[in-house]
């Protein structure tokens, strides 16, 4: 009997139910048998060994997204943050991790931030708008619920990886919801109900499609091209790098 119960429960945690639906053994049972607690040690040990293989995940992805933000230069434009090295570093890695998560090129999350707040990290609008994405403490709240997590204080929009997440989905939700980067450009600026309005109109849409969104759009090109060139230029000098 003991035999069974024990190839049973390591057979079974060795599967992908392990993952899905974990068995939850009381603790403190009366009468505990060793089969049970031998169940209780090999949960403890996957368990142990499931937060170890996370941490590595987690090392790794952000091994690669650092590497990216490198190869993007967005290393060195964090750098006009003023932030510490460490932070500037979770800040390069948030820009790549949350745009790969919304579908967005890092480099557009850039430009925005760039021509929101020129990565002033505490940068704080007439309106309200908090920190690098300047993200309204209203919406950052309605966002943080949407995605799961608590904002608390609104002052927790300093964070830089905090203000990425939430400006970064909401930038993606408003290109969903407008259909192409520049309407959703507009809303980002003005306010969804507003752009509406704004859109609605021939006259006022050209006039406001010719300043928040074009001088952002424009950076992204510029970032754009410049990647390009970065590209071409470590590219050329590769093939001069074999030829010798």
């Amino acid at each position: 009997m003991r035999g069974w119960a024990v190839a049973m429960a390591a057979g079974w945690l060795t599967g992908t139910a392990a993952l899905a639906f974990p068995v939850q053994v009381p603790e403190g049972a009366q009468g505990e048998g060793p089969e049970v607690t031998e169940l209780r040690a090999l949960l403890a040990e996957r368990d142990a060994e499931l937060k170890a293989t996370l941490a590595r995940l987690e090392l790794y992805e952000d091994e690669t997204h650092y590497a990216e933000a490198e190869a993007l230069g967005i290393t060195e434009m964090v750098k006009a943050s003023g932030l510490p090295p460490r932070q500037q570093r979770r800040l390069a890695v948030a820009i790549v991790r949350e745009a790969a998560r919304n579908n967005l090129d890092p480099l557009l999350v850039v430009a925005v931030i760039r021509c929101e707040s020129s990565f002033n990290n505490y940068a704080v609008s007439h309106v309200g708008a908090m920190g690098l994405m300047q993200v309204m403490p209203d919406t950052g709240t309605w966002l943080a619920d949407k995605a799961g997590i608590r904002l608390g204080r609104s002052s927790n929009l300093f964070d830089s990886e905090t203000n990425v997440e939430l400006g970064t989905a909401y930038l993606a939700d408003l290109i969903r919801r407008f259909g192409t980067v520049e309407k959703a450009l507009v809303a980002y600026n003005a306010g969804p109900g507003l752009a509406r309005r704004i859109l609605a109109k021939k006259e006022s849409r050209t006039k406001f499609m010719a300043g928040y969104p074009a001088k952002v759009v424009k950076e992204f090109r510029k970032l754009k091209a410049e990647q390009q060139k970065q590209l071409t230029l470590r590219e050329a000098q590769k093939g001069g790098g074999q030829k010798s």
